[in-house]
């Protein structure tokens, strides 16, 4: 969520029974977009991702209608039962560190999506598939959760890797 955002968007995030919650002022949740326009007219608007690009899961989409059926609740819009949410990791930006492709090719991941990784721990291999070599593997700047991690394999120089949330061990 973007930080101008936050007093009024934290409460319903923590509702919506999500893993995580990234609070950042990156230029991809600023005046671009269709959410930040709503939240500057006074509509809350939250952007949920999975964490693996373009990826939806059954289980995760479940875990979501929970959470947004709570809030329903919260706000007289329904009567049933509910689950009571988890209380989701926050973080900031200073916190967050990202994997980015030194070269084209295709990635290959060697650990899977919200792991907990050590500095030094390799996140996958980037080939290159007309050689048939390793170009580069990427490894872990710190200790923390791998939040986000790339599903698509075909990368360019400077492509996003992954996102990792900095945790002392």
């Amino acid at each position: 969520m973007n930080e101008l955002c936050e007093d009024t968007l934290l409460p319903y995030a923590k509702r919506l029974n999500i893993d995580y919650v990234w609070v950042h002022g990156a230029a991809t949740v600023l005046e671009a977009t269709f959410a930040y326009s709503l939240n500057m007219i006074g509509t809350p608007v939250l952007v949920v991702e999975m964490g693996v690009g373009m990826r939806v899961t059954k289980e995760y989409c479940k875990q979501l209608v929970d959470g947004i059926f709570v809030e329903m609740k919260d706000l007289g819009m329904w009567q049933g039962e509910v689950i009571t949410p988890k209380d989701p990791l926050i973080s900031t930006d200073g916190e967050v560190h990202y994997l980015n492709a030194g070269y084209a090719g295709i990635f290959l991941p060697t650990v899977e999506h919200w792991t907990n990784v050590k500095k030094g721990d390799k996140i996958g291999e980037i080939l290159d598939p007309l050689e048939g070599v390793v170009k580069e593997e990427l490894y872990s700047e710190c200790d923390g959760i791998l939040f986000t991690l790339r599903e698509y394999p075909v990368v360019s120089e400077g492509s996003l890797i992954g996102r990792i949330l900095e945790r002392q061990a």
